[in-house]
């Protein structure tokens, strides 16, 4: 008799591959540890095969693993999709996110694709800096924080980790100036703090030329070509070109995208935009334009 794949056994097996650690891949699926690695356990019996190394420090997919979650990651979309465009009740009630400036450019993707399958449910978004999602999320006036930097909060799962480059507007010189004039973020921000020091290390002097407490005054100096700023791959405007060691600058670290989730968050819609979030962005392609050297200290 041919055997048949259960949903909520990939569900738990996609849960631990993206957390790579059982208790938090429990506390996303609001179930217990043991119940998780059970159903972790049925499922790799079912398949006859190993789907991850286990130690006490961490959680990883062995290669039959890696193949295997492809398949679950399809499957899972299928059913939610399939289930979305023909179950009743459709799921109603209301998401309210707080994003940064940086993580607003990874939502288009996300939002596009849960409208699509729960069209009933109201978004509400709301841009901060990542201080303040991270506040409104503690006195209950969101659901959910998708931002870049802890600032102190613990609980945050990151999600990913997106590649930070340098970059001017495509027809200008202005990366050839020196000091070299930047368009940053305010004090505060640790991916500037990252940028200054890795420019000071390399030898490159600068100096400020814009500071912006949002993404839109920034980009309005850099694609005038007055300034060089540093910013996530992946929201590079297409006027822009990325700069690398060839043109004298210093390797960026990555930027981590962490989500944090309200401490009585479980209703029906919330969870599920939570798996929309985690499922579109770990689904991305890796985007690797060179290797940093450091990494970042601090929140």
């Amino acid at each position: 008799m041919t055997a048949n794949l259960n949903i909520e056994l990939l569900r738990a097996f996609v849960a631990v591959a993206e957390c790579r650690h059982f208790t938090l891949a429990a506390e996303r699926l609001m179930r217990t540890q043991s119940a998780v690695s059970m159903q972790v356990k049925r499922l790799e019996s079912l398949v006859g095969t190993r789907l991850f190394e286990r130690n006490k420090r961490v959680v990883r997919l062995t290669a039959d693993g890696e193949a295997f979650r492809r398949y679950a990651q399809r499957l899972l979309r299928l059913n939610d999709e399939a289930l979305a465009a023909f179950g009743r009740p459709s799921l109603q009630g209301r998401v309210r996110l707080g994003a940064t400036d940086t993580t607003m450019c990874l939502l288009p993707p996300i939002l596009s694709r849960f409208a699509e399958a729960y069209p009933l449910v109201e978004l509400e978004i709301r841009c901060d800096r990542s201080w303040e999602a991270l506040t409104a999320l503690e006195h209950g006036e969101l659901d959910l924080a998708l931002v870049t930097q802890s600032c102190g909060h613990r609980g945050g799962e990151v999600l990913c980790r997106e590649p930070l480059v340098w970059a001017a507007a495509r027809d200008s010189a202005v990366d050839e100036l020196d000091p070299l004039p930047l368009a940053l973020f305010g004090p505060g921000c640790i991916y500037r703090d990252a940028a200054l020091k890795a420019l000071t290390a390399a030898g490159r002097g600068w100096r400020h030329a814009y500071n912006s407490s949002s993404r839109d005054g920034l980009d309005v100096a850099v694609s005038a070509g007055l300034a060089v700023t540093a910013t996530p791959l992946s929201a590079l405007p297409s006027g822009w070109r990325t700069l690398g060691p060839e043109r004298g600058f210093p390797p960026l670290p990555e930027m981590d995208v962490l989500l944090y989730r309200a401490a009585d968050e479980a209703s029906g819609p919330v969870a599920t935009f939570v798996r929309v979030i985690v499922e579109t962005l770990r689904e991305r392609p890796a985007q690797r334009p060179y290797s940093a050297t450091f990494a970042l200290a601090g929140e």
